[in-house]
């Protein structure tokens, strides 16, 4: 059963930008743009077996007190089916096994500014939220790494959940059969710049996986290594010449780019206004590109090229987010 001290739990979570091109899978940056959510529950607990499904409970103890703000407005559907936060929950209370207990009223405020469905985390964010108020029922303090578990379990992949939870620049590495996180080195001076559409993409980041090849030539697998080594090289230093040529990818960008109208010209704008390199933002549809100094013209740049393509997008220029997960 719990041995939580307390009944509330108020978390932030960062967006993220995946992959930055050939770290496909494996690598993300944390972004200033949270996801704030807060719970509370009462002393009545419940268990599992005294319902239908995890389902059941979800619909009858939690539903019914949740209220979502901001990008998050409609997490909700109209058949009240459980969305991220409320399976990373729920998964998380239940690693003691199904005799561990549940809360008889979860109350759960949620508001977020991380657009959805944009290649910039809000999955990931939403996960490490559930989990993360879940590790605060569970045990009474926030448990990074058993938040960043959940999410991992639940995500399938570890880029987008090491950045939300641990934020910087970020490495999902596999020892075995287990995946950790591990911050890598970025220059100080490094700055983001985002055009993120305003007409959410109609295809999901699964979707757009199964466009990507089964395999690699060898000279494409060798160049994406090359580049990714080449990338990390001038982030660390900030070196304008190395992040350009290390943003040079051959596995999921060219299968992705085509669903950007004017994915060319969107990065010939961002190049010539001053970024360093510009790729798609996760799965896209929002591009981010990365310089230093003021990056407010490339990403009005990146905006008004969307906009010469009849897509209209809103620039943005968060900072790095250094902190990732955090108990407010």
């Amino acid at each position: 059963m719990t041995s939580s001290s307390t009944n509330s739990a108020h978390i932030s979570v960062p967006a993220s930008s995946a992959n930055l091109g050939p770290g496909f899978d494996c690598l993300a940056l944390a972004l200033n743009i949270r996801l704030n959510a807060k719970a509370n529950w009462d002393d009545k607990k419940v268990k599992l077996r005294d319902f239908d499904s995890p389902l059941d409970w979800w619909r009858r103890c939690v539903l019914p007190h949740c209220k979502y703000t901001g990008s998050v407005a409609t997490l909700e559907d109209d058949e009240g089916r459980p969305n991220l936060v409320a399976v990373a929950f729920t998964k998380a209370v239940l690693t003691g096994g199904p005799e561990y207990y549940l809360p008889e009223k979860l109350v759960i405020e949620m508001h977020s500014e991380i657009p959805v469905g944009q290649g910039l985390g809000s999955s990931a964010a939403a996960v490490v939220a559930g989990a993360a108020m879940a590790e605060v029922f569970r045990t009474g303090k926030l448990e990074r790494q058993a938040a960043f578990a959940t999410a991992v379990e639940i995500e399938g992949h570890a880029d987008n959940a090491a950045a939300a939870t641990f934020g910087g620049l970020q490495a999902a590495l596999l020892f075995g059969r287990e995946t950790r996180a591990s911050n890598i080195k970025f220059s100080e001076g490094l700055r983001v710049a985002l055009a993120v559409p305003k007409e959410t993409l109609k295809v999901s980041t699964d979707a757009t996986r199964r466009w990507l090849p089964e395999s690699l030539k060898r000279t494409d697998a060798v160049s994406n290594q090359r580049a990714l080594l080449t990338l990390l090289y001038g982030l660390r230093l900030g070196n304008k010449e190395a992040i350009r040529a290390g943003f040079e990818d051959r596995l999921h960008v060219p299968h992705r780019k085509g669903m950007i109208v004017g994915y060319d010209d969107i990065a010939k704008a961002a190049m010539e206004a001053g970024a360093y390199g510009v790729t798609i933002s996760g799965a896209g549809g929002t591009m981010i590109a990365l310089g230093e100094g003021d990056m407010k013209p490339v990403a009005n740049a990146m905006a008004e090229a969307f906009s010469r393509h009849g897509m209209d997008a809103t620039p943005m220029t968060p900072d790095i987010d250094t902190q990732g997960l955090t108990q407010l």
